[in-house]
């Protein structure tokens, strides 16, 4: 079969717009090593053949049963044939081709901003035609100039559709389509009693503890008087049992889940007084247990200890690390929510799609269970 490469060039944007952002490559992962190093392959040459100023690597640990990282494997090839790490960014959730698009578009830097930006010339590098869908989709919906690069010798089978698994075409609600590509990615959970809510891309589920039942909202409508969570991307949120914190930039603002109620705003600074900077930007979520604060990001954990109304970090690790028993799907920690149950007392952490529980003594994993929740 011979070798061949495609590019093609989608012009959706006005000409004056062009090139005026940055230049980004956006690799697409695969859960065959072989494959995916193909790919890492046909992105240095492309690399070398041209400046870029971010390139981002996605996929998951453990895809379809997989033995391997993919964004891993992708960063460090690529470093060692000589990109700067600095330029490298992982997304370590995606687990299929909509989701390689759903969380790549999301992907922050190290400032706290999208590396995909409105303006930015974006290539999607593959040995595989799914790269033209998510090309076409980044540019319809996500306001770029989207070339797709397809180096190799895999060609679609007759029966194929040009729009791998109707990316482009299948849903035109870009909303929808996102939310549905990582339902559900909760990035706030929060017990009641006998129901749990849910909070995902500005939206609240409410669902009954055997999500039988399930209503929707909008957060603001939630929090009607909390504007400042009205219009956040993505919560974060540390839970403490009967009351939580969400984290707004350098602010937490401290609410009574019963009363749905804000109760005071401290200053993330005076709350842990000697968190690093890039927590500052990455924390995800955590809990509040006894006099213990565990806090997540993508590739971290830290535990601090309260002394007075304060918490001092008293250890830095990863949670594949730190717990027994922590699923290699996780990576190093890939955690979006955390919550705690009033009634049985259980940490729960969450991820794509899935749902984890932790023991009572918070050092090792009971269970891992699928969450699924009807759309």
């Amino acid at each position: 079969m011979k070798k061949h490469i495609l590019v093609l060039f989608f012009a959706c944007l006005s000409l004056s717009s062009w090139g005026q952002g940055k230049k980004v490559m956006l690799v697409l992962g695969s859960d065959n090593k072989e494959i995916l190093l193909d790919r890492v392959h046909i992105a240095l040459r492309l690399y070398q053949s041209q400046p870029f100023d971010d390139i981002i690597v996605s996929g998951g640990c453990a895809a379809h049963g997989s033995v391997i990282c993919e964004a891993s494997l992708m960063f460090e090839t690529l470093n060692k044939a000589g990109v700067p790490a600095a330029k490298i960014h992982k997304e370590e959730n995606a687990k299929t081709t909509v989701q390689n698009y759903v969380f790549s578009r999301e992907l922050m830097d190290e400032q706290g901003k999208r590396i995909i930006q409105p303006g930015d010339t974006v290539y999607v590098v593959s040995n595989h035609w799914h790269a033209i869908s998510v090309a076409a989709r980044l540019q319809k919906y996500d306001q770029v100039y989207a070339k797709f690069h397809i180096e190799g010798q895999v060609e679609p089978k007759a029966t194929d559709k040009l729009d791998y698994v109707n990316i482009f075409n299948g849903e035109t609600d870009s909303e929808k389509f996102i939310s549905k590509g990582k339902w559900l990615t909760p990035n706030a959970v929060w017990f009641t009693t006998d129901s749990i809510r849910y909070f995902m891309d500005n939206k609240l589920y409410n669902s009954d503890k055997a999500h039988s039942t399930y209503n929707t909202s909008a957060v603001g409508q939630f929090f009607p008087l909390i504007p400042e969570l009205a219009n956040q991307e993505a919560l974060r949120f540390i839970d403490a049992a009967d009351q939580g914190y969400f984290l707004i930039g350098s602010q937490l603002l401290l609410v009574d889940k019963e009363k749905k109620k804000l109760s005071k705003k401290l200053d993330l600074s005076s709350f842990i007084p000697n968190l690093p900077e890039q927590w500052k930007v990455h924390a995800k979520t955590g809990f509040i247990k006894d006099d213990k604060l565990f806090l997540f990001k993508d590739d971290g954990l830290l535990i601090a200890k309260k002394k007075g109304n304060m918490y001092s970090i008293i250890q830095e690790t990863t949670a594949n690390q730190y717990f027994k028993n922590w699923p290699f799907s996780w990576g190093k920690g890939n955690v979006s929510a955390a919550a705690i149950d009033p009634v049985s007392k259980q940490i729960i952490l969450y991820r794509n799609q899935e749902q984890l529980f932790l023991n009572k003594e918070l050092n090792e994993v009971e269970e891992v269970k699928p969450l699924k929740l009807k759309w």
